[in-house]
Protein backbone atom coordinates (compact mmCIF):
# COMPACT_ATOMS: atom_id res chain seq x y z
CA UNK A 1 0.00 0.00 0.00
CA UNK A 2 1.47 3.49 -1.27
CA UNK A 3 -0.77 5.87 1.08
CA UNK A 4 -1.24 5.85 4.36
CA UNK A 5 -5.33 4.87 5.13
CA UNK A 6 -6.70 6.73 8.26
CA UNK A 7 -9.91 6.16 10.47
CA UNK A 8 -10.77 9.78 11.97
CA UNK A 9 -13.46 9.68 14.72
CA UNK A 10 -16.16 12.98 13.86
CA UNK A 11 -18.41 12.13 16.39
CA UNK A 12 -19.42 14.84 19.12
CA UNK A 13 -17.92 13.96 22.14
CA UNK A 14 -20.90 12.79 24.42
CA UNK A 15 -22.18 11.15 21.48
CA UNK A 16 -22.13 6.86 22.48
CA UNK A 17 -22.81 5.62 18.59
CA UNK A 18 -19.61 6.56 17.01
CA UNK A 19 -19.31 8.17 13.44
CA UNK A 20 -15.70 7.55 11.45
CA UNK A 21 -14.69 8.75 7.90
CA UNK A 22 -12.20 7.48 6.47
CA UNK A 23 -9.61 8.59 4.03
CA UNK A 24 -6.25 9.13 3.59
CA UNK A 25 -3.68 10.46 6.61
CA UNK A 26 -3.12 14.41 5.14
CA UNK A 27 0.59 14.35 6.84
CA UNK A 28 1.86 11.46 4.48
CA UNK A 29 0.85 12.81 1.53
CA UNK A 30 3.00 14.27 -1.66
CA UNK A 31 2.64 18.35 -1.78
CA UNK A 32 1.38 17.52 -5.34
CA UNK A 33 -1.17 14.68 -4.49
CA UNK A 34 -2.40 17.04 -1.32
CA UNK A 35 -6.29 17.21 -2.76
CA UNK A 36 -6.58 13.31 -2.53
CA UNK A 37 -7.15 14.19 1.25
CA UNK A 38 -10.50 14.98 -0.15
CA UNK A 39 -11.62 11.64 -0.45
CA UNK A 40 -12.27 11.82 3.12
CA UNK A 41 -15.94 10.91 4.12
CA UNK A 42 -18.13 8.95 6.22
CA UNK A 43 -20.06 7.72 3.51
CA UNK A 44 -17.71 5.34 2.15
CA UNK A 45 -18.19 1.34 2.64
CA UNK A 46 -17.02 -1.57 0.59
CA UNK A 47 -19.60 -1.76 -1.64
CA UNK A 48 -19.56 2.04 -2.45
CA UNK A 49 -15.62 1.35 -3.19
CA UNK A 50 -16.85 -1.35 -5.36
CA UNK A 51 -19.42 0.15 -7.13
CA UNK A 52 -16.79 3.12 -8.13
CA UNK A 53 -14.07 0.21 -9.14
CA UNK A 54 -16.99 -1.00 -10.98
CA UNK A 55 -17.71 2.56 -12.85
CA UNK A 56 -13.79 2.74 -13.17
CA UNK A 57 -13.72 -0.34 -15.56
CA UNK A 58 -16.64 0.12 -18.06
CA UNK A 59 -15.79 3.13 -19.24
CA UNK A 60 -15.12 2.65 -22.94
CA UNK A 61 -14.33 4.80 -25.97
CA UNK A 62 -14.09 8.36 -25.37
CA UNK A 63 -16.92 8.32 -22.50
CA UNK A 64 -16.29 9.90 -19.16
CA UNK A 65 -17.56 9.95 -15.92
CA UNK A 66 -17.67 12.96 -13.50
CA UNK A 67 -17.89 11.63 -9.95
CA UNK A 68 -18.02 13.52 -6.55
CA UNK A 69 -17.49 12.56 -3.45
CA UNK A 70 -20.46 11.41 -1.05
CA UNK A 71 -19.84 14.05 1.88
CA UNK A 72 -16.14 14.77 0.57
CA UNK A 73 -14.60 17.61 -1.47
CA UNK A 74 -12.93 15.23 -4.28
CA UNK A 75 -14.13 15.60 -7.71
CA UNK A 76 -13.17 12.84 -10.43
CA UNK A 77 -13.11 12.83 -13.94
CA UNK A 78 -12.63 8.96 -15.29
CA UNK A 79 -12.07 7.83 -19.02
CA UNK A 80 -11.02 4.48 -20.09
CA UNK A 81 -7.15 5.73 -19.70
CA UNK A 82 -6.98 8.01 -16.56
CA UNK A 83 -8.01 9.95 -13.25
CA UNK A 84 -8.30 13.94 -12.93
CA UNK A 85 -8.49 14.87 -9.52
CA UNK A 86 -9.83 18.10 -8.36
CA UNK A 87 -10.50 19.79 -4.91
CA UNK A 88 -14.20 21.25 -5.17
CA UNK A 89 -13.11 23.55 -2.33
CA UNK A 90 -11.20 25.46 -5.22
CA UNK A 91 -14.35 26.00 -7.18
CA UNK A 92 -11.84 28.90 -9.29
CA UNK A 93 -9.80 26.69 -10.69
CA UNK A 94 -10.29 25.18 -14.04
CA UNK A 95 -7.64 22.57 -14.52
CA UNK A 96 -7.06 19.42 -12.45
CA UNK A 97 -5.28 19.16 -9.46
CA UNK A 98 -3.47 16.52 -10.61
CA UNK A 99 -3.89 13.02 -12.81
CA UNK A 100 -3.51 8.59 -12.59
CA UNK A 101 -3.99 5.79 -14.78
CA UNK A 102 -6.62 4.02 -14.26
CA UNK A 103 -5.37 1.21 -13.37
CA UNK A 104 -3.10 3.46 -10.36
CA UNK A 105 -6.68 4.41 -9.33
CA UNK A 106 -7.84 1.23 -9.41
CA UNK A 107 -5.38 -0.30 -7.20
CA UNK A 108 -5.76 2.43 -4.75
CA UNK A 109 -9.24 1.93 -4.69
CA UNK A 110 -8.48 -1.72 -3.79
CA UNK A 111 -6.05 -0.89 -1.20
CA UNK A 112 -8.92 1.73 0.40
CA UNK A 113 -11.85 -0.98 0.25
CA UNK A 114 -9.37 -3.49 2.08
CA UNK A 115 -8.61 -0.37 4.85
CA UNK A 116 -12.32 -0.02 4.93
CA UNK A 117 -13.27 -3.65 5.62
CA UNK A 118 -10.59 -3.92 7.97
CA UNK A 119 -12.11 -0.86 9.99
CA UNK A 120 -15.76 -0.71 9.52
Amino acid sequence: MEYKFKKYDISSPNIKNKTYSFGIDYDTLRQEEETLFEINSHAWTPQSIQELIETCTNVEGENTIDYQVDHGNLGLIIDKDEVAFFNLLESEKETEDFTWSIDKFINFLNDFKKFVEQNS
